[in-house]
Protein backbone atom coordinates (compact mmCIF):
# COMPACT_ATOMS: atom_id res chain seq x y z
CA UNK A 1 0.00 0.00 0.00
CA UNK A 2 1.47 3.10 -1.14
CA UNK A 3 1.49 6.61 1.17
CA UNK A 4 -1.63 8.13 -0.72
CA UNK A 5 -3.42 4.95 -0.32
CA UNK A 6 -2.84 4.61 3.15
CA UNK A 7 -3.81 7.67 4.13
CA UNK A 8 -7.29 7.66 1.63
CA UNK A 9 -8.00 4.60 3.85
CA UNK A 10 -7.31 6.69 7.42
CA UNK A 11 -9.67 9.79 5.34
CA UNK A 12 -12.23 7.58 4.20
CA UNK A 13 -12.56 5.13 8.30
CA UNK A 14 -12.36 9.21 9.58
CA UNK A 15 -15.54 9.73 7.50
CA UNK A 16 -17.28 5.92 8.11
CA UNK A 17 -17.55 6.91 11.92
CA UNK A 18 -18.95 10.59 11.81
CA UNK A 19 -22.75 9.62 12.04
CA UNK A 20 -23.95 12.53 10.27
CA UNK A 21 -21.93 11.59 6.88
CA UNK A 22 -23.98 8.65 5.04
CA UNK A 23 -20.81 6.90 2.92
CA UNK A 24 -22.91 4.01 1.58
CA UNK A 25 -25.44 6.56 0.08
CA UNK A 26 -23.58 9.91 -0.79
CA UNK A 27 -20.57 10.00 -3.13
CA UNK A 28 -17.00 11.16 -1.68
CA UNK A 29 -13.89 11.27 -4.28
CA UNK A 30 -10.88 11.46 -2.38
CA UNK A 31 -7.80 12.93 -4.15
CA UNK A 32 -4.35 13.21 -2.40
CA UNK A 33 -1.13 14.95 -3.58
CA UNK A 34 1.10 14.60 -0.25
CA UNK A 35 -0.56 15.85 2.57
CA UNK A 36 -3.23 17.74 0.35
CA UNK A 37 -6.78 16.43 0.19
CA UNK A 38 -9.05 17.14 -2.66
CA UNK A 39 -13.06 16.26 -1.64
CA UNK A 40 -15.26 16.13 -4.28
CA UNK A 41 -18.49 14.29 -4.91
CA UNK A 42 -22.22 15.32 -3.99
CA UNK A 43 -24.05 14.97 -0.37
CA UNK A 44 -27.47 15.34 1.43
CA UNK A 45 -27.14 18.49 3.50
CA UNK A 46 -25.16 21.19 4.52
CA UNK A 47 -24.27 20.08 7.47
CA UNK A 48 -22.78 16.54 6.04
CA UNK A 49 -20.68 18.94 3.68
CA UNK A 50 -19.35 20.38 6.83
CA UNK A 51 -18.71 17.45 9.05
CA UNK A 52 -17.20 15.38 6.46
CA UNK A 53 -14.66 18.36 6.07
CA UNK A 54 -14.02 18.89 9.27
CA UNK A 55 -13.25 15.06 9.60
CA UNK A 56 -11.01 15.09 6.97
CA UNK A 57 -8.98 18.16 8.16
CA UNK A 58 -8.51 15.87 11.75
CA UNK A 59 -6.99 12.91 9.61
CA UNK A 60 -2.97 12.75 10.50
CA UNK A 61 -1.23 13.14 7.60
CA UNK A 62 -3.48 16.07 6.42
CA UNK A 63 -2.21 19.61 5.71
CA UNK A 64 -4.99 21.19 3.74
CA UNK A 65 -8.39 19.88 2.25
CA UNK A 66 -9.56 21.69 -1.23
CA UNK A 67 -13.37 21.76 -1.11
CA UNK A 68 -14.96 20.70 -4.26
CA UNK A 69 -18.10 19.01 -2.43
CA UNK A 70 -21.55 19.80 -3.44
CA UNK A 71 -24.99 19.41 -1.61
CA UNK A 72 -27.54 18.51 -4.05
CA UNK A 73 -29.94 20.35 -5.31
CA UNK A 74 -33.27 21.08 -3.36
CA UNK A 75 -34.97 22.31 -6.25
CA UNK A 76 -33.77 21.55 -9.77
CA UNK A 77 -32.73 24.99 -11.34
CA UNK A 78 -30.50 26.40 -14.00
CA UNK A 79 -27.71 28.48 -13.77
CA UNK A 80 -29.48 31.70 -15.14
CA UNK A 81 -32.36 30.91 -12.74
CA UNK A 82 -30.26 30.02 -9.62
CA UNK A 83 -28.28 33.45 -10.23
CA UNK A 84 -31.86 35.40 -10.30
CA UNK A 85 -33.16 33.97 -7.02
CA UNK A 86 -29.48 35.07 -5.30
CA UNK A 87 -29.37 38.31 -6.86
CA UNK A 88 -32.93 38.98 -4.89
CA UNK A 89 -32.17 37.53 -2.10
CA UNK A 90 -29.30 40.12 -1.66
CA UNK A 91 -31.25 42.84 -3.65
CA UNK A 92 -34.04 41.92 -0.73
CA UNK A 93 -32.07 41.78 2.67
CA UNK A 94 -32.49 45.17 3.96
CA UNK A 95 -28.77 44.75 5.51
CA UNK A 96 -27.56 45.01 1.57
CA UNK A 97 -29.60 48.65 0.85
CA UNK A 98 -26.66 50.49 0.59
CA UNK A 99 -24.88 48.42 -1.30
CA UNK A 100 -23.94 47.49 -5.02
CA UNK A 101 -25.46 44.42 -5.99
CA UNK A 102 -24.14 42.93 -9.36
CA UNK A 103 -24.86 39.92 -11.17
CA UNK A 104 -22.54 37.90 -13.93
CA UNK A 105 -24.31 35.73 -15.91
CA UNK A 106 -23.09 31.97 -17.75
CA UNK A 107 -22.23 34.65 -20.73
CA UNK A 108 -20.34 36.57 -19.11
CA UNK A 109 -23.08 39.69 -19.14
CA UNK A 110 -22.86 42.05 -16.21
CA UNK A 111 -26.36 43.62 -14.68
CA UNK A 112 -26.20 46.20 -12.01
CA UNK A 113 -29.41 45.28 -9.30
CA UNK A 114 -28.49 48.43 -7.55
CA UNK A 115 -25.93 51.41 -7.90
CA UNK A 116 -26.47 53.41 -4.99
CA UNK A 117 -25.04 56.95 -4.78
CA UNK A 118 -21.78 56.78 -1.40
CA UNK A 119 -22.08 52.60 -1.74
CA UNK A 120 -21.15 51.45 1.66
CA UNK A 121 -20.10 48.29 -0.44
CA UNK A 122 -20.59 45.57 -3.79
CA UNK A 123 -21.13 42.60 -3.99
CA UNK A 124 -21.15 40.33 -7.43
CA UNK A 125 -22.44 37.04 -7.47
CA UNK A 126 -21.93 34.40 -10.57
CA UNK A 127 -22.82 31.00 -10.87
CA UNK A 128 -21.13 28.81 -12.29
CA UNK A 129 -22.03 25.47 -14.39
CA UNK A 130 -22.61 23.02 -11.11
CA UNK A 131 -24.95 25.97 -9.90
CA UNK A 132 -22.29 27.11 -7.25
CA UNK A 133 -22.27 30.31 -6.51
CA UNK A 134 -19.42 32.68 -6.23
CA UNK A 135 -19.61 35.82 -4.16
CA UNK A 136 -17.22 39.00 -4.55
CA UNK A 137 -16.52 42.55 -3.93
CA UNK A 138 -16.23 44.15 -0.84
CA UNK A 139 -18.13 44.40 1.74
CA UNK A 140 -18.10 46.09 5.68
CA UNK A 141 -17.86 43.56 8.14
CA UNK A 142 -17.59 39.66 8.48
CA UNK A 143 -21.14 39.29 9.80
CA UNK A 144 -22.71 41.02 6.46
CA UNK A 145 -20.27 38.52 4.91
CA UNK A 146 -21.84 35.75 6.20
CA UNK A 147 -25.04 36.44 5.98
CA UNK A 148 -24.35 37.41 2.32
CA UNK A 149 -23.35 33.51 1.81
CA UNK A 150 -26.07 32.23 3.85
CA UNK A 151 -28.44 34.15 1.76
CA UNK A 152 -26.77 31.93 -1.25
CA UNK A 153 -27.11 28.88 0.66
CA UNK A 154 -30.86 29.37 1.32
CA UNK A 155 -31.63 29.15 -2.91
CA UNK A 156 -32.46 26.52 -3.18
CA UNK A 157 -30.97 25.83 -6.19
CA UNK A 158 -27.07 26.45 -5.18
CA UNK A 159 -24.72 23.68 -4.57
CA UNK A 160 -21.89 25.62 -2.83
CA UNK A 161 -20.76 28.55 -2.10
CA UNK A 162 -17.41 30.05 -2.60
CA UNK A 163 -16.99 33.32 -0.53
CA UNK A 164 -14.57 35.77 -1.99
CA UNK A 165 -16.11 38.68 -0.26
CA UNK A 166 -13.22 41.15 1.13
CA UNK A 167 -14.08 42.90 4.25
CA UNK A 168 -12.90 46.46 4.53
CA UNK A 169 -11.98 47.80 7.20
CA UNK A 170 -10.15 44.16 7.86
CA UNK A 171 -11.51 42.59 11.28
CA UNK A 172 -10.19 40.23 13.58
CA UNK A 173 -12.32 36.96 13.51
CA UNK A 174 -13.53 35.47 16.91
CA UNK A 175 -16.21 33.83 18.64
CA UNK A 176 -18.14 37.03 19.48
CA UNK A 177 -17.94 37.53 15.15
CA UNK A 178 -19.27 34.15 14.56
CA UNK A 179 -22.11 34.07 17.31
CA UNK A 180 -23.25 37.31 16.40
CA UNK A 181 -23.68 36.18 12.50
CA UNK A 182 -25.32 32.80 13.92
CA UNK A 183 -27.66 35.04 15.77
CA UNK A 184 -28.19 37.70 12.84
CA UNK A 185 -29.14 34.51 10.22
CA UNK A 186 -31.45 33.32 12.65
CA UNK A 187 -33.39 36.58 13.23
CA UNK A 188 -33.07 36.59 9.19
CA UNK A 189 -34.79 33.36 8.94
CA UNK A 190 -38.94 33.63 8.25
CA UNK A 191 -39.11 30.66 9.31
CA UNK A 192 -38.07 30.47 12.59
CA UNK A 193 -39.08 31.95 15.94
CA UNK A 194 -36.26 32.79 17.57
CA UNK A 195 -37.71 34.62 20.47
CA UNK A 196 -37.56 31.91 23.30
CA UNK A 197 -33.94 30.66 21.91
CA UNK A 198 -30.10 31.82 23.65
CA UNK A 199 -26.89 31.00 21.67
CA UNK A 200 -23.46 30.52 22.74
CA UNK A 201 -20.17 30.06 20.77
CA UNK A 202 -16.94 28.99 22.36
CA UNK A 203 -14.15 27.93 20.26
CA UNK A 204 -16.57 28.07 17.19
CA UNK A 205 -18.52 25.58 18.88
CA UNK A 206 -22.31 27.20 18.49
CA UNK A 207 -24.79 25.99 20.87
CA UNK A 208 -28.62 26.12 20.88
CA UNK A 209 -30.51 26.44 23.76
CA UNK A 210 -34.11 27.87 25.12
CA UNK A 211 -37.82 27.03 23.59
CA UNK A 212 -38.66 26.62 20.03
CA UNK A 213 -42.53 26.21 18.67
CA UNK A 214 -41.84 22.66 16.83
CA UNK A 215 -39.27 20.18 16.47
CA UNK A 216 -39.71 21.25 12.46
CA UNK A 217 -38.11 24.75 13.29
CA UNK A 218 -35.43 23.05 16.02
CA UNK A 219 -33.70 21.50 12.79
CA UNK A 220 -33.61 24.28 10.85
CA UNK A 221 -32.47 26.59 13.22
CA UNK A 222 -29.33 23.59 13.71
CA UNK A 223 -29.37 24.14 9.85
CA UNK A 224 -28.72 27.74 9.91
CA UNK A 225 -25.93 27.53 12.48
CA UNK A 226 -24.34 25.00 10.11
CA UNK A 227 -24.55 27.33 7.37
CA UNK A 228 -22.62 30.09 8.90
CA UNK A 229 -18.68 29.83 7.70
CA UNK A 230 -16.49 28.89 10.52
CA UNK A 231 -19.00 27.03 12.83
CA UNK A 232 -16.85 23.72 13.79
CA UNK A 233 -19.94 22.21 15.51
CA UNK A 234 -23.24 22.96 17.14
CA UNK A 235 -24.95 21.84 19.82
CA UNK A 236 -28.56 21.93 19.12
CA UNK A 237 -30.32 21.76 22.84
CA UNK A 238 -33.31 23.45 21.76
CA UNK A 239 -36.80 22.24 23.00
CA UNK A 240 -39.67 22.15 21.02
CA UNK A 241 -42.69 23.50 23.03
CA UNK A 242 -45.19 21.45 20.45
CA UNK A 243 -45.09 17.86 21.13
CA UNK A 244 -46.25 16.87 18.08
CA UNK A 245 -43.47 18.88 16.39
CA UNK A 246 -40.76 17.44 18.29
CA UNK A 247 -42.15 13.73 17.10
CA UNK A 248 -41.00 14.70 13.68
CA UNK A 249 -37.85 15.12 14.49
Amino acid sequence: MTQNQALIKRIRAALEVDPHVNTHHDEFHIEVEGDVVTLGGAVADIIEKRRALIAISKVDGVREVIDQLRVRMAEPMGQDQCLQHVRDALYEEPVFCDYKIVTVNHKDEQEVARDPANAAGEIIATVEEDNRVVLGGVVRSLSHRRLAEVLAWWVPGSTDVKNDLRVDPPEEDNDGEILDAVELVLEKDPMIDHNDMAVACHHAVVTLSGGIPTGAQKRMAEYDAWYVNGVVEVLNKLIPVDPAGARGE
